[in-house]
């Protein structure tokens, strides 16, 4: 391959308007202690105050973590816009990330708010749509993953439902750079690769009901993408990287288009290593099954300029989407690999365990992509 067209597939340098708050403010976390797990505190971020400034239909867009404690001090702040002074047309409030908008007519450079006792200061960025424009693309929040799990995982995609870009979002990896993921990347057959570098805290287990409450940060940057890049895509998926999705017969992208609202919502399934595979954390080594287990929950693909594209994108689901039931698909699935994850060495055990069984399908899929016949 050649330099001019690794540098057409890779979109590199991108970066996100972060914006931290100043010492002596922070946010507070909204559950009582009881639902705290131990280092819950450590784990929760309170001090980002926006991801990612964008700017799209005329109104800035800043994507937060929930504002809490901080809602009211934030609308009693000073915004500008390039120095000009401006007022907050909205503040959006979600499940687990809120939206400040801002009007303006034109793209500003940057945006500053006065409070909390200090200036806060970023970039705009401008809507960025035609390197996803027409193409197959799936989302992915990694954090010291085996380099050769997502390109496996990319390279299933790319086989199994023509997958063309990847959005890698790495949450701080220690074990490697950006750089290496795109290397490694650069390798498959994707059309267009994008890692963007997210380093801040993803956010606390709660005790239940409230385990995810305040895991801010994989919605909120779903929802930068959404905002910033994904508008014009052909299709978006939410998928893991130890995650497959399965839809005999098309594509997981034709699926979503083909369906009401071109949307839809696909129920997983925990597949395992099989006890005598060499690596039990490769993909292609979850070949075995159990009976009767519960399904996980469910992961989504999307037509983002479609009748359902305004809506929140969280982890499983589109936030306040009526009768979500509607939209789960009795034709598709996804393979959730049990010991494709950093803490696998950990698993040894399911060698022990008795009540696995082979199952043929996945077996049959994961070899036509990973051995397939010479």
């Amino acid at each position: 391959m050649t330099k001019d067209v690794l540098n057409a597939r890779l979109i590199q340098g991108r970066t996100l308007a972060h914006a931290a708050l100043p010492d002596g403010a922070r946010r507070t976390s909204k559950l009582s202690a009881k639902y705290h797990r131990e280092g819950y505190a450590e784990a929760f971020d309170d001090t980002t105050l926006w991801y990612d400034a964008v700017y799209r239909k005329g109104r800035v867009h800043l994507v937060c973590p929930k504002l809490n404690n901080l809602k009211a001090e934030v609308q009693k702040g000073s915004f500008s816009l390039d120095g000009l002074p401006v007022r907050i047309a909205r503040i959006r409030q979600f499940y687990r990330h809120d939206i400040i908008e801002l009007p303006s007519t034109t793209c500003p450079s940057e945006v500053r708010l006065r409070a909390f006792g200090g200036t806060i200061t970023s970039p705009v960025h401008a809507e960025e749509t035609d390197p996803f424009a027409g193409l197959n693309t799936a989302l992915c929040l990694s954090k010291d993953n085996e380099l050769r799990w997502i390109t496996d995982f990319a390279r299933y995609h790319v086989e199994m439902h023509g997958l063309e870009a990847l959005v890698l979002l790495d949450n701080g990896s220690t074990s490697y750079s950006v750089q290496d993921i795109e290397d490694a990347l650069s390798l498959t057959d994707l059309k267009r690769i994008m890692v963007v570098s997210v380093p801040w805290k993803y956010g606390p287990r709660g005790r239940a009901p409230y385990a995810r409450t305040e895991k801010y940060l994989q919605t909120a940057l779903f929802n930068v993408l959404r905002l910033r890049w994904m508008r014009q895509a052909r299709a978006v998926l939410s998928c893991d990287v130890d995650e497959l999705i399965y839809t005999p017969g098309t594509t997981i992208f034709d699926l979503a288009l083909k369906s009401w609202g071109g949307f839809v919502r696909v129920p997983g399934y925990w597949r395992y290593p099989d006890p005598e595979a060499s690596d039990p954390s490769l993909h292609s080594s979850h070949t075995h099954m159990k009976k009767s287990e519960k399904p996980c929950p469910t992961k989504w693909c999307i037509n983002p300029s479609g009748p359902l594209g305004g809506f929140q994108w969280d982890t499983h689901l589109l936030e306040r989407l009526p009768l979500p039931s509607l939209f789960k698909s009795k034709q598709g699935k996804f393979w959730h690999c049990r010991s494709t994850t950093t803490g696998w060495k950990s698993n040894r055990q399911l060698k022990q365990q008795s009540d696995l069984e082979p199952d043929r399908e996945t077996a049959e899929a994961l070899a036509q992509v990973f051995n397939p016949p010479a």
